[in-house]
């Protein structure tokens, strides 16, 4: 059944009736306010999942201990972890990226054309999509440097490609493709010996992804069905200061997987210059802006306990 529309009162006083929702700590009108200019309910409500319903009584089916005020500092701490995590998947792709053309630069085997040429052959979707890329602001002019396209059109009038020509130096070719393409030529460069497998990162590109397309992170945090990947599950099980019950707990989570894929494999990868900056800026946002509001899940045992378990991470990484 489809839901009506509402307005920021009415789904104000939604939540006030139906769902248990509090106003402690921010008044209602200032709830309606911050729905009008700041959030939508829709991504708001989405955090609320963390929280467990009244499963009997007068007020079955409310949340138990929820304020909206926790809901709103939740959306910004998922804000500040995804900006941080978008750019450290960013830091993680430029020096992947410059491992590789190190490498192909001192393979006696390859001139760094003959593999854009091969992988291209090996993947024929990159036909149509470097094809559709031909006029972009950014790699417009790279594609129509290093790539010809013979081309009809159908019935339909689209272009079908009949021809490309590819003379497109690893260098530049790299500038063009997305991050998903990247792995997959990196996958296929290093076949058996990369130095970072696949099963690394996917977690990260997943990440990437969601943080791109401002996805929520940490709207649900409860226990999931994700296996880690057994070097994850080593490197966390390697800190002493964690239990292997919570380790095997919050690594079936996927958003905290993924996130702690991301450190493992950040912190093996990305050059120590950048590395000191990117792990200031994780310091601060784990130890001040996660706490700011600690008080607000005094009775919140699964997000304290995420928390405390990134925390251990962090500490264990920033030493």
């Amino acid at each position: 059944m489809s839901k009506p529309k509402l307005s920021a009162e009415q789904l104000v006083d939604k939540m006030k009736s139906e769902k248990g929702i509090t106003f402690q700590y921010i008044s209602e009108q200032e709830a309606v306010e911050f729905l009008q200019r700041k959030n939508n309910y829709f991504r708001l409500a989405a955090y609320r999942n963390n929280y467990d319903k009244r499963r009997r009584g007068e007020r079955e089916g409310t949340y138990i201990d929820l304020d909206f005020a926790y809901l709103v500092d939740l959306s910004s701490i998922d804000l500040h972890v995804r900006n941080l995590s978008f750019q450290m998947c960013l830091d993680i792709e430029h020096d992947l990226k410059v491992q590789l053309l190190n490498d192909v630069t001192a393979d006696l085997n390859e001139d760094g054309y003959n593999l854009v040429v091969s992988f291209i052959s090996k993947h024929d979707y990159l036909k149509e999509e470097i094809f559709k890329k031909r006029y972009s602001t950014y790699v417009g002019n790279l594609i129509n440097k290093f790539f010809t396209f013979d081309t009809h059109k159908n019935a339909n009038n689209k272009d079908i490609i009949d021809y490309i020509g590819i003379r497109c130096p690893i260098w530049a070719f790299l500038e063009i493709i997305s991050f998903g393409t990247f792995l997959h030529l990196y996958d296929y460069y290093y076949a058996s010996n990369a130095p970072v497998r696949q099963q690394l990162l996917h977690p990260i590109k997943n990440l990437r992804n969601a943080c791109a397309h401002n996805n929520c992170i940490i709207n649900n945090l409860k226990k999931g069905s994700t296996r880690p990947t057994a070097a994850v599950t080593q490197f966390v099980a390697s800190i002493p200061e964690i239990s292997a019950d919570v380790r095997r707990r919050h690594l079936s989570t996927q958003p905290i997987f993924e996130f702690c894929t991301l450190l493992f494999v950040y912190d093996r990868t990305v050059s120590e210059d950048v590395k000191k900056h990117r792990y200031s800026e994780l310091f601060s946002l784990v130890n001040d802006r996660m706490v700011r509001h600690s008080y607000y899940y005094s009775n919140q045992q699964l997000l304290k306990s995420v928390y405390h378990f990134i925390k251990k991470i962090t500490d264990f990484l920033i030493k």
